[in-house]
């Protein structure tokens, strides 16, 4: 059974990751996706990849930002379906139609402005000294 792909923006995705059409739900990401593993709700065959692949939108399913992107489905998959690049084009869909999570536009925006992904606060700045690293 050949994994659906089931949304309007399924020409987008596939432009960006031809890969995904090769996927047969064989199952073998599960057993290495974290995601999978400690979610709520997925099993070997009800997947967070097929869960987000398959709902009607991928690129509006929140459950997409649970993804860190840790490429180990990728590894092992037999189909060397490329996954993460596949979820990387969806963040990229969602970023560029506004459909990215207020926190994650946030974190994005900080590191743009100041660098990093986390304030830099009085203490960083000590650290910093002690271990004679240069200034932000």
């Amino acid at each position: 059974m050949l994994l659906s792909i089931e949304f309007q923006a399924r020409d987008q995705l596939l432009e960006r990751s031809k890969a995904i059409e090769r996927c047969f739900k064989c199952g073998t990401c599960a057993l290495v996706c974290p995601v999978t593993r400690y979610g709520e709700g997925y099993t070997p065959r009800e997947t967070f990849i097929y869960e987000v692949l398959s709902s009607g939108e991928p690129a509006t399913n929140q459950n997409l930002w649970d993804c860190a992107l840790c490429h180990k489905c990728y590894e092992v998959c037999p189909q060397d379906v490329n996954i993460p690049r596949a979820l990387e084009s969806l963040k990229e869909i969602a970023f560029e139609n506004g459909w990215a999570p207020a926190n994650v536009v946030t974190l994005v925006e900080s590191v743009i402005r100041t660098g990093t992904s986390f304030p830099v606060t009085d203490a960083c700045r000590r650290m910093r000294t002690e271990l004679n690293l240069p200034p932000f």
